[in-house]
């Protein structure tokens, strides 16, 4: 059975893991996985890019509740 050889790049994840199952072309396969291992890359980059801007919310977060628990420390000794 002659299997028509796709790039892995115009494929979806699923298609790739499916064509992987069944295809003994080497060639495909060293495509494929890198294709996969390209697409994780980029997907760590991502989370790692958003999960940065969720750090410094969260520090601006703790740092306004310093400055509240301040104010109020300064509030309570002033009265």
């Amino acid at each position: 059975m002659f299997m028509t050889l796709t790039n892995p790049k115009n494929q979806r994840t699923e298609n790739i893991v499916d064509d992987l199952l069944v295809n003994d072309s080497r060639q495909y396969t060293e495509s494929a996985h890198a294709e996969i291992f390209r697409r994780l890359i980029v997907t760590i980059q991502e989370f790692n890019l958003k999960s940065e801007k969720t750090t410094k919310f969260m520090v601006l977060l703790a740092v306004a509740q310093v400055i509240l628990a301040l104010a109020q420390i300064f509030l309570a000794f002033k009265k």
